[in-house]
C-alpha cells in the first residue's frame, strides 16, 4: 500500500484544527510559569533567573546568519553549524522571555534572528551530517517562531519569510532523509535513531507552524509506521523483562552503541511526543506506551542496574551486549517525561522518577538546563531544554489538570498494540488557564551556579549532496506498510555491568554514525 503526501509550500491549505502556540510550549505552560514567578516559587524562579542571565537570552544578542550551513568539516568548507545552533537557541530563549515577561526588546531580538536566517539561509552542505542540523535546528527554529507568532511586527513582516525558508531548506531535507532517498540510505536502518528522530521533530514542528496538516500527518505516520530507526518500533527495538519484577522494559536502538546517544534518543522522543500531544495526538501512549518502556530501560541501566539485552544489527554494525560507554549520561528531558507519565498520566514510573532526581544533580541540583546555559559543543544544543521551567508541576497543578478538561489541549489517545497508518487528527481546541499575570512582570533574583560539562568534536564522513529544492509529490511518497516487530518478552540472561561509571552529563560525539 502506498500513501502519497503533497506539501504545498506557497499555497497552503490552512487548517483551523492546529492550536497555537502548540509545539513544545502552549499557553497553559506560559500561564503556569507566570504564576510561579509572580509568587517567587522555586525551582521555577531559579530556572528563570538562569535563563535571563545568559548571553543566549540577551536582547543585545546579534544573529550569525550564513547562506550555507556546514555541520562538520567536509574537507572543503569549514564547519559553521555552531552559528545556527547558537542562534536557534537564542531565538527560542528570547521568544520564551517575550511570552512570559512580555519584554518587547526580547521579542524584537528574537524576530531579528529569525528573519535574518529567513532572508539568508539557502542550503546545507554536502555531508550526511547536515541531516542532523536539518532535524535538530529545524524543530528549534520552528518552536521559536511559534512562540513569537503573536508579536505583531514579526507576524506581519517576518513569519512568512521564516516559513518559506523552513519549507525550502529544512523541510525538504527532512522529507528527503525520511524517504531514504540519500545514497547512503539504501539500507533504511543505516542511520541511528537520533538522526531520524530529529528530522521527524522538524517536519512535525514546521507543519504546525505553517498550518500544514499534510506535513504534520506525515511526521506522525512515520513515527508510527516508518521503516527507519526513528520510528518508535525501531527506536525501541525489543520489549524485555525487568530482572526481579518481570515488568516490561524497552531496549533502545542505540543502547548497544553507547549511553550518550541513547540519552539523546530519550530527549528527541520526548520532543516528538510533546509536540504531537499539544496538537491532540497522543504518541506518548502509542503502542502500549512504548516510549515510556524505553525511558524506564534507559533510566534503570544508567542508574547502575542490570538490564537484559537482545543482540541488534542493521547488517552493517552489530551489538551483542549493552554498552557501558558514557554510562550515566543525561540530557534535559526527564522533567518532561516524568511530568507527563508520572503526574499527568499518573503511571508508575519508578526509574524515570529516580533518573530525574539523578539528572537534576548533574545540572547543579535545582533545575534542568537549556540551550546556552550548561556547556558548549553540538550535544548541548540538540534540544532546547529548560524542562523544569516549562514542565515541572506541583500538586496543585496536577490536581487542576485532573479536575478539568479546560486546562489543557483535548487529546486523542492512541494506545493500540500494533502500528496502523495514521489518519488526520481530530479537530482540537485549547482553553488556556487563567493564571494572573503580574501587572509589572519582574522575576529577577540571585544567579545560579552553572554546572560543568564536556564538549566534543565531530568525525562524520562526507557522502551527500545538499537538498535545497522544494519538496515535490514524488519526494513525499513512501511505503506506509506497517513494520512487523516482535513483542515477545525476552528472557535473555545477558546483563549489563552493575557499576556506574560516570557522575556528570558527559557526552561523546553525537554526530558520529558508526554505520558508515
Amino acid at each position: 500500500m502506498t500513501k502519497s503526501y503533497l506539501l504545498q509550500f506557497f499555497f497552503f491549505t490552512f487548517v483551523s484544527a492546529f492550536v497555537h502556540p502548540g509545539l513544545l510550549v502552549n499557553d497553559a505552560d506560559i500561564s503556569r510559569i507566570q504564576t510561579k514567578l509572580a509568587s517567587k516559587q522555586d525551582p521555577w524562579l531559579s530556572s528563570w533567573n538562569k535563563l535571563i542571565s545568559i548571553k543566549y537570552a540577551s536582547p543585545s544578542y546579534a544573529n550569525n546568519a550564513v547562506p550555507i550551513v556546514y555541520r562538520g568539516d567536509d574537507g572543503v568548507h569549514a564547519a559553521n553549524a555552531d552559528k545556527l545552533w547558537h542562534d536557534a537557541a537564542a531565538a527560542f530563549n528570547l521568544a520564551l522571555r517575550w511570552k512570559v515577561d512580555k519584554d518587547l526588546e526580547c521579542a524584537e531580538a528574537a524576530s531579528k534572528i529569525l528573519i535574518a536566517w529567513g532572508n539568508t539561509l539557502t542550503a546545507f552542505g554536502d555531508s550526511d551530517e547536515n541531516y542532523l542540523a536539518a532535524g535538530f535546528q529545524g524543530h528549534q527554529l520552528a518552536n521559536a517562531a511559534e512562540l513569537l507568532r503573536d508579536y505583531s511586527p514579526f507576524a506581519e513582516n517576518g513569519l512568512s519569510i521564516v516559513i518559506e525558508m523552513l519549507n525550502n531548506v529544512f523541510l525538504s531535507k527532512n522529507i528527503f532523509f525520511l524517504n531514504h532517498q540519500a545514497p547512503s540510505e539504501h539500507n533504511h536502518k543505516h542511520f541511528h535513531a537520533n538522526w531520524e528522530l530529529g528530522n521527524i521533530a522538524s517536519a512535525m514542528a514546521i507543519g504546525v507552524l505553517s498550518d500544514n496538516q499534510t506535513a504534520f500527518d506525515y511526521a506522525v505516520d512515520y513515527f508510527k509506521n516508518g521503516s527507519g530507526n526513528g520510528a518508535i518500533n525501531n527506536a525501541i527495538t525489543n520489549i524485555v523483562s525487568e530482572p526481579g519484577t518481570g515488568k516490561p522494559l524497552g531496549q533502545g536502538q542505540e543502547s548497544g552503541r553507547d549511553q550518550g546517544h541513547s540519552a539523546l534518543d530519550q530527549q528527541m522522543l520526548g520532543v516528538v511526543a510533546q509536540q504531537a500531544w499539544n496538537q491532540g495526538e497522543d504518541l506518548y501512549s502509542y503502542n502500549n506506551s512504548r516510549l515510556l518502556l524505553g525511558a524506564e530501560y534507559f533510566a534503570r541501566y544508567n542508574l547502575g542496574n542490570d538490564v537484559p539485552f537482545e543482540p541488534w544489527t542493521n547488517h552493517i554494525v552489530s551489538w551483542t551486549e549493552i554498552s557501558s560507554a558514557s554510562r550515566g549520561a543525561t540530557r534535559p528531558t526527564w522533567e518532561l517525561l516524568y511530568s507527563h507519565y508520572g503526574q499527568i498520566k499518573g503511571l508508575d514510573v519508578p526509574w524515570t522518577k529516580q533518573f530525574l532526581n539523578y539528572s537534576l544533580g548533574t545540572f547543579g541540583g535545582v533545575f534542568e538546563g537549556g540551550g546556552g546555559s550548561y556547556g558548549e559543543g553540538s550535544g548541548h544544543y540538540d534540544g532546547l531544554g529548560w524542562g523544569t521551567l516549562l514542565y515541572r508541576l506541583d500538586q496543585s497543578d496536577v490536581d487542576a489538570i485532573h479536575s478539568s478538561d479546560t486546562t489543557s489541549t483535548a487529546v486523542v489517545v492512541s494506545t493500540s498494540a500494533a502500528p496502523t497508518p495514521s489518519s488526520a487528527i481530530a479537530a482540537v481546541s485549547a482553553s488556556v488557564s487563567t493564571f494572573p499575570l503580574p501587572s509589572t512582570p519582574s522575576f529577577a533574583s540571585s544567579a545560579i551556579a552553572e554546572p560543568t560539562s564536556v564538549g566534543y568534536t565531530s568525525t562524520i564522513p562526507t557522502s551527500q549532496t545538499h537538498v535545497s529544492k522544494p519538496t515535490t509529490l514524488s519526494t513525499l511518497t513512501r511505503s506506509a506498510t506497517a513494520v512487523s516487530i516482535s513483542e515477545t518478552i525476552s528472557t535473555s540472561t545477558s546483563t549489563a555491568p552493575s557499576t556506574t561509571t560516570t557522575a556528570s552529563p558527559t557526552e561523546d560525539d553525537d554526530d558520529f554514525c558508526e554505520s558508515d
